[in-house]
């Protein structure tokens, strides 16, 4: 039986989602959310585990391209396992390219997290000469293993974003998830086949939602 989000769970998972600056009224608005990935592909993640990571993740990037979205994601994907690396950064939905991940290695949590904290902040740097309208900046770790993370990378990374946590099986360090995340809860996704999908088929249907209705 696959695993299922109840839509206004997913609401309250992602959070406030806000505007940082209200344009007169009357003016069109052209809205910008930044979508950022930490995807845990260490060697217990080997086998159907990073194949159904993969196909999530390929649904849910589909979803954010939609056209009827006016281009309005933009993502950023950082596989990690001891040590973590750029997939890309702040890229349009539309320009992803697929996934190809090797499960090898342990898991540090810190590693993606700083990257993150980087990513997040190069992305608010860049030039604005259309005036986007920047909603607040929603992060996902996803892991299915066991790793410490220091206390000043969770804070700084939680004054940056929404983090939503994802244990991926009941092997992942759940206890330590739930401090990366902003609502100090983590997500137990089952990894019988589909859960995962479901799970970020319902985040991206909210986040679609939530981009629409601010256009």
């Amino acid at each position: 039986m696959r695993w299922t989000l109840p839509s206004g769970a997913i609401r309250r998972l992602l959070g406030a989602i806000t505007v940082k600056k209200k344009l007169p009224t009357g003016v069109c608005r052209n809205v910008i959310q930044h979508a950022l990935f930490m995807l845990d592909h260490s060697s217990s993640m080997s086998g159907e585990k990073i194949q159904e990571l993969e196909m999530a993740m390929s649904s849910i990037l589909l979803q954010l391209a939609d056209p009827s979205n006016k281009g309005g994601f933009r993502i950023t994907i950082i596989p990690f396992n001891h040590s973590s690396s750029f997939h890309c950064t702040g890229e349009a939905a539309t320009s992803v390219a697929a996934l190809n991940l090797v499960a090898s290695g342990g898991t540090n949590f810190d590693s993606p997290i700083l990257k993150a904290i980087q990513a997040i902040d190069d992305f608010k740097t860049q030039p604005n000469p259309g005036g986007w309208q920047f909603l607040q900046t929603q992060a996902f770790i996803l892991s299915d293993g066991q790793s410490r993370v220091a206390d000043k990378n969770i804070q700084d990374l939680q004054e940056r974003a929404n983090v939503t946590a994802i244990a991926y099986g009941a092997d992942a360090n759940q206890s330590t998830l739930s401090q990366i995340a902003s609502d100090g809860q983590v997500h137990v996704v089952g990894t019988n086949g589909g859960a995962l999908r479901d799970f970020l088929a319902a985040v991206g249907a909210t986040m679609v939602s939530t981009i629409r209705a601010a256009m």
